[in-house]
């Protein structure tokens, strides 16, 4: 009762929501909730989409209602319209974790993608298990959601993103990027949040692990 009367807070000031990125497209938060803990109930004044980082179980509290049992998947990407209002508790044995992405810029005709998911990436691996794969999980007309993951060894020859784009790491990786002839090596942990500028490059798995990322990229025009 007491959650349920405390006066909605803003998403800056609520304290399990820690501010990464800012600029003209996204704000983008890295939210943790632990088992047995609650946020504040607090404001969403801007649509935005939820990535989802390992399994867990919560509950959603609206304003003025009742808590909703909630479970969500590593890789689970959720879209919410402005004017969202609520609390959220972890329930499970897992902290409740995501990427909560703030859209500054209009968005329309959101929609999760539910066939011709699968994104083409070339491989010449006679075993596919040892190839990269990607798969569009949601989009608009103004962005796109992709999960791709990159087996040990694999790699993801040179590509473009023409528009900007933001990167969701969903796994502990090592890979090694080639833009422009030259290379670089990157560690990332899973939770971590990285803006990009528009770029042509190819990734490589170097690592001893699975490399799993959600990408959210931008049309160039928008």
């Amino acid at each position: 009762m007491a959650q349920q009367a405390q006066a909605p807070v803003a998403i800056t000031a609520e304290p399990h929501h820690h501010l990464v990125v800012d600029n003209k497209y996204v704000r983008a938060f890295a939210f943790s909730v632990n088992p047995g803990d609650t946020t504040l109930m607090h404001k969403h004044e801007h649509d935005y989409l939820g990535i989802f980082i390992g399994d867990s179980t919560g509950t959603n509290t609206k304003e003025g209602g009742q808590p909703t049992p909630a479970t969500f998947k590593d890789g689970d990407v959720k879209f919410a319209a402005a004017g969202v209002v609520h609390a959220v508790a972890g329930t499970g044995s897992a902290p409740v974790r995501n990427a909560t992405i703030e859209l500054l810029q209009p968005t329309t005709n959101p929609k999760a993608c539910t066939e011709s998911c699968a994104v083409s990436i070339p491989c010449d691996s006679a075993d596919k298990s040892k190839c990269a794969t990607g798969n569009k999980a949601f989009s608009s007309d103004q962005w796109t959601v992709t999960i791709f993951t990159l087996p040990v060894g694999s790699k993801y020859a040179e590509h473009t993103h023409a528009g900007p784009y933001l990167t969701v790491e969903l796994a502990d990786s090592d890979v090694t990027m080639n833009v422009k002839g030259k290379s670089s090596k990157a560690h990332s942990k899973a939770g971590d949040i990285k803006w990009h500028e528009p770029e042509t490059h190819s990734v490589t798995n170097t690592g001893k692990t699975p490399a799993k990322v959600a990408v959210l990229e931008f049309s160039p025009s928008k």
